[in-house]
């Protein structure tokens, strides 16, 4: 199965990393990276995660890298990963559509 990044979660990793990248470069390419490793596994594992507790009628689901919630839709041939949002944020529901 391939992993497809939306928009949104791309400007969500630039952001992460950007934030990080204050404090320390270093560990904001390691952070960048831990988060797309652990969406390469939904290539091979796509329902591992569970679903997203604030958007029951909506079929999106997420795993958990650090303190970020990667939040991603399962489709008949791919995974799309639709958002990433830190633990501390509220999840805004806009973003899932």
């Amino acid at each position: 199965m391939n992993v497809f990044w939306s928009s949104q979660a791309r400007k969500d990793l630039r952001a992460i990393r950007a934030y990080i990248a204050k404090d320390s470069a270093f560990y904001a390419d390691r952070m960048a990276a831990r988060i797309i490793e652990r969406t390469d596994v939904l290539a091979l594992h796509p329902h591992a995660g569970h679903p997203v507790h604030e958007a029951p009628d909506l079929d999106v689901r997420e795993v958990h890298a650090a303190s970020y919630r990667i939040i991603y839709r399962v489709r008949l041939d791919e995974v799309e990963i639709v958002t990433l949002v830190h633990f501390a944020q509220q999840l805004k529901l806009k973003r899932l559509r």
